[in-house]
């Protein structure tokens, strides 16, 4: 059973916005709740304690001050699924913060862990920053015919790439794309891969491992001008909407270049995030059934081979510093998140740092290889105004079994930072190096110890 350690010392009562009274950590099933509502209200208060509202805003480089706190609590939205050993789920979770929700929103689940209860509405970079009770404007509602709370999906930033990379794989399987033969990258009608310009050759195989684990922007718009030419953007779309996910949504880039991501038009919700996941882990029969009452079963949606291939790409992740912080192994800042492993193949084995894409962290990570617990197979996300990870956990042979799906998103990129850093003369992520809040960290090894298995 799932027991709660590192925040068994908090002994918190707070109000569920249902209603239900959230208890300590671990004294949940005592109160009488479900795994899911025990998941949800340990998950709330693990994000609670994270403290997301006490980051730094440095949205103008400070030279007169340090940075001040942010002035509203940002947009987290975060999802658990917790997995038996065939892959099933055994409990969902899916808790969203914003200044409408300071302490929290439980997301209703159902029975195939679809949310509602929630209105989903695009992105506004101008809202948040400005009149958050505006009007909503005509087309923000991200999926028709929803309703309930509303509250504004943080943009995705590049963990959208594990979309790209899920359909196509799709047509790999199915015979469309060729995955060994080369792709020429040639930018039209003047546009550019986010005002880049580059034209190469490579193929779709090498796209994919360039797009997952360095997270490669012009790869991706390769990928996704490979995409336009085949018809398939809005094929990709209605697909996940078919499959229950409707509020995945990559829209509005150009098929010239592939680039064009905007805010608002690319889309992802943690718990749509997590339960497409669960496809790509596999699971033991039907994974859910959606409200139209189709059965979906992951292996007839992505082959057991291709699940395992986008696994393994997931698996290579080079951007350890979200949830999971080993590339900055022995910091003193930022903390450690969970304990996952750095892939062999950023490592420099004579000294033991990790450099990834021609980036250096210096720190020798090997001591917390020796001590990892955990393998963690996730897509990472940043820009200035945005941060996410997404990704499949499982614990390393020797250790007590957890495994689960664990998805963030918000609306806190690079601009945003720890108090411990308020001073810096600009911008931490040009100066130390150190690109997310460490509050990311805190709850990435919150979970970590929550989803623990103990007898």
């Amino acid at each position: 059973m799932r027991r709660m350690t590192s925040l068994q010392a908090a002994a918190l009562v707070v109000t569920l916005a249902t209603g239900a009274a959230l208890m300590a950590p671990g004294s949940a099933a005592s109160a009488g709740l479900t795994p899911n509502e025990q998941l949800a209200a340990d998950l709330q208060l693990a994000v609670q304690n994270a403290a997301f509202d006490e980051v730094v805003d440095f949205e103008y480089d400070t030279k007169n001050g340090p940075a001040p706190r942010v002035a509203n609590q940002p947009n987290v939205d975060v999802a658990v699924i917790e997995l038996d050993a065939a892959g099933n789920p055994t409990a969902a979770a899916n808790v969203l913060f914003s200044r409408d929700f300071p302490d929290g929103k439980v997301v209703t689940l159902d029975a195939n862990f679809a949310p509602s209860g929630v209105d989903w509405r695009a992105w506004d970079l101008a809202r948040w920053d400005g009149d958050w009770n505006a009007a909503w404007p005509k087309g923000s509602r991200l999926v028709a015919g929803t309703s309930g709370e509303k509250f504004m999906v943080p943009y995705p930033a590049s963990t959208f790439k594990l979309l790209v990379a899920y359909h196509t794989l799709r047509l790999i399987e199915k015979g469309t794309i060729k995955p060994n033969r080369d792709y020429a990258y040639k930018q039209r009608n003047g546009k550019t891969c986010l005002g880049n310009t580059k034209e190469f050759t490579d193929t779709t195989t090498q796209l994919l491992e360039k797009s997952i684990t360095y997270s490669s922007n012009t790869a991706t718009c390769a990928l996704l001008q490979q995409l336009h030419g085949l018809g398939e953007m809005k094929p990709m779309n209605e697909r996940f909407a078919a499959l229950g996910l409707p509020t995945l949504q990559v829209k509005g880039t150009d098929a010239g270049a592939g680039g064009t991501w905007n805010p608002g038009e690319i889309s992802m919700t943690a718990i749509d995030t997590a339960r497409l996941l669960l496809l790509v882990n596999g699971t033991d029969g039907v994974a859910w059934t959606t409200s139209e009452g189709r059965k979906v079963i992951a292996d007839r949606v992505l082959g057991p081979d291709y699940q395992a291939e986008l696994r393994d790409l997931l698996g290579q992740q080079g951007w350890n510093e979200v949830l999971s912080t080993p590339n900055w192994c022995g910091a003193t800042y930022p903390v450690q998140g969970m304990p996952a492993k750095v892939p062999s193949r950023w490592i420099d084995p004579t000294d033991g740092t990790v450099t990834v894409h021609g980036i250096p962290y210096g720190y020798d990570v090997r001591p917390c290889n020796d001590t990892a617990e955990v393998k963690f197979m996730h897509k990472t996300g940043l820009t200035e105004n945005y941060g996410s990870d997404a990704g499949i956990v499982k614990a390393l042979s020797g250790e007590d079994g957890r495994r689960y799906i664990v998805t963030i998103f918000t609306n806190l990129g690079y601009r945003y930072s720890d108090a411990s850093q308020a001073d810096s003369p600009g911008k931490p992520c040009f100066n130390s190096g150190v690109c997310y809040t460490e509050k990311f960290a805190i709850l990435g090894k919150s979970i970590d110890d929550l989803m623990r298995v103990v007898s």
